[in-house]
């Protein structure tokens, strides 16, 4: 028959948790400094740079956001094959927000802009703007959070140029 355990046993776990709760803090801090000076994570902190909002789901959500990015990227995808880019546009901003260093995002979004959401328009300067929006999102927003992505800069050049240019027919521009 086993016996429950004696309050001084009890006690002399509660009183050894602490110290090692306090130690494991520790060697968590020097972890995490060790992780960022072999560039295995990305150490800056995001209250300096960050919009309030991605300040707020990085807290409120914790490990959590890339589960809900992931969810709304398969949204994301179905509404492309579904050729439904607006309501992809919205999806798309939210997981910029939720993972801002998930680089596909911020590609896959300004190419949507400048090449399938702005043919949808007759006018050219509706249609300009929407590759304005795409460039911007790269150059403004994803440079930001990503500096060294060459990836983002290829697809600055591949949708600044050719859109750029003055004399494109309706089906260029």
């Amino acid at each position: 028959m086993n016996r429950p355990p004696s309050r001084i046993y009890r006690s002399a776990l509660a009183a050894a948790m602490i110290p090692l709760l306090l130690l494991a803090g520790f060697a968590q801090r020097r972890l995490n400094q060790d992780r960022v000076a072999m560039g295995i994570t990305r150490g800056e902190q995001l209250g300096k740079t960050a919009p309030p909002v991605l300040v707020f789901t990085t807290v409120a959500l914790g490990g959590f956001r890339g589960l809900i990015a992931n969810a709304l990227w398969v949204r994301a995808m179905d509404l492309q094959d579904e050729s439904k880019y607006f309501e992809k546009v919205q999806l798309a901003d939210w997981i910029t927000k939720l993972q801002p260093h998930f680089v596909t995002v911020w590609v896959v979004q300004a190419w949507d802009m400048a090449y399938n959401i702005s043919i949808k328009f007759n006018d050219h300067h509706d249609r300009w703007q929407w590759v304005m929006r795409g460039i911007e999102l790269l150059r403004d927003e994803a440079l930001k959070y990503n500096p060294d992505e060459t990836l983002i800069y290829r697809v600055l050049t591949w949708i600044f140029p050719p859109k750029s240019v003055q004399d494109l027919s309706d089906a260029d521009l």
